[in-house]
């Protein structure tokens, strides 16, 4: 009966609360063989000598992300873990994060944190496919933004246009900002950073920014079934608001009691009211509350070869030359000989001009955004240490 009343509650937690895994103030492991097992579970086979390897290239990209991001001028881990040996060898490292008390078990505990979050980012398939991704995602907008004079692009569709001030795109999410946005938030995990690839419009005005989300929809660069949906953020006017208005603006104008110019006075004066939806930033804990923009997470089927692929595409060159050769090709599973195509998602963040000023030198600075995701971090990953 005893045994059957051994419960480790942190773990029924992890699985039954939707707790992380980070947030263990420790492991609760006993001898050599509960670790390997622990591994195994994991993923990891210790016994291999590549996945020894593998994991002491992860084991020191932790260290060096430790010592360059989270701590502070002055603070310095154990002199015994930053070496390889038997200290830092994965199996005394679980055994070390399993002692109550310890000092170097809580750095061990630190260090694997952060093991954690690097396994599963290097482990996620899209990075392979990154390039592909990126190329054919710029692509589609690259032929829609046209340049119209020094830092001015248009997005025309008949007689409508947007001018747009600035076009920028970001090419790859920096990988020790990834860590950090991982490590920072409780339920963030590799799979869910949709940001890896964006783009970022801004208008001269807020209702302009609607005005290009419409427009994008119309000439096929983002597709409604393939927005993310719960990751959508707009903070510029609240949608009921300006639903309201222009459907009233479109019955006066076709009742002839609206002129065009005396709607476009109507809507300058929607903006200068400076309405904001109330619910825009509930999304992100660490945005400023003076961050106005529209947000959302889009997805684009893409196209990629498999390395299968790219070995069968350089086979046949070769093959085709006989017979024989061709024959043998036709043996070559379907799956080998085509393409990989899959959904990559990639954010759009929109802003008038205002707002992107104020983005950028007030209130709502970057450097701030990101010094609160560093503090959570630390306070994550080194806990009792700081």
């Amino acid at each position: 009966m005893t045994d059957a009343l051994h419960f480790e509650w942190p773990q029924l937690r992890v699985a039954l609360e939707g707790r992380s895994s980070i947030d263990f103030p420790r492991l609760h492991l006993k001898s050599k063989a509960e670790a390997k097992l622990f591994l195994l579970s994991y993923g990891y086979d210790i016994e291999d000598p590549l996945v020894r390897e593998e994991v002491w290239r992860i084991y020191f990209q932790s260290l060096a992300f430790i010592r360059t991001h989270l701590l502070d001028p002055g603070e310095e881990m154990p002199v015994e873990l930053m070496s390889r040996g038997s200290q830092s060898e994965i199996v005394k490292l679980l055994l070390e994060a399993s002692t109550r008390g310890s000092t170097l078990g809580r750095w061990s505990c630190s260090i694997l944190r952060v093991m954690h979050i690097i396994s599963h980012l290097d482990n996620d398939l899209r990075s392979e496919f990154f390039q592909y991704a990126r190329d054919q995602i710029f692509e589609r907008f690259n032929k829609l933004v046209v340049p119209a004079g020094p830092r001015r692009w248009e997005i025309t569709l008949g007689n409508r246009k947007v001018t747009i001030i600035r076009y920028l795109r970001k090419y790859r999410k920096d990988r020790d900002s990834t860590l950090t946005k991982l490590l920072s938030k409780p339920t963030a995990i590799a799979e869910e950073i949709y940001d890896r690839i964006g783009i970022r419009f801004v208008t001269e005005t807020r209702f302009d920014a609607y005005h290009l989300v419409q427009i994008l929809f119309e000439v096929g660069a983002i597709s409604v079934a393939n927005i993310q949906p719960g990751r959508s953020v707009n903070s510029l006017l609240p949608l009921e608001v300006l639903e309201q208005s222009i459907e009233q603006m479109r019955s006066e104008i076709a009742r002839g009691e609206l002129s065009p110019q005396a709607a476009e006075l109507r809507l300058r004066k929607i903006e200068e009211e400076g309405l904001v939806a109330p619910t825009a930033l509930t999304r992100n804990p660490f945005s400023s509350s003076w961050y106005r923009a529209i947000q959302f997470t889009c997805r684009q089927l893409i196209t990629a070869p498999t390395p299968a692929f790219r070995l069968y595409q350089e086979m046949k060159a070769e093959f085709d030359k006989t017979k024989a050769g061709a024959a043998m090709l036709k043996k070559v599973p379907i799956m080998i000989r085509e393409n990989r195509s899959f959904y990559y998602p990639f954010e759009i963040q929109i802003l008038d001009k205002e707002s992107y000023v104020e983005s950028i030198g007030g209130r709502s600075r970057h450097r701030e955004y990101k010094a609160k995701q560093r503090l959570l971090a630390r306070n994550r990953v080194l806990r009792d240490l700081v």
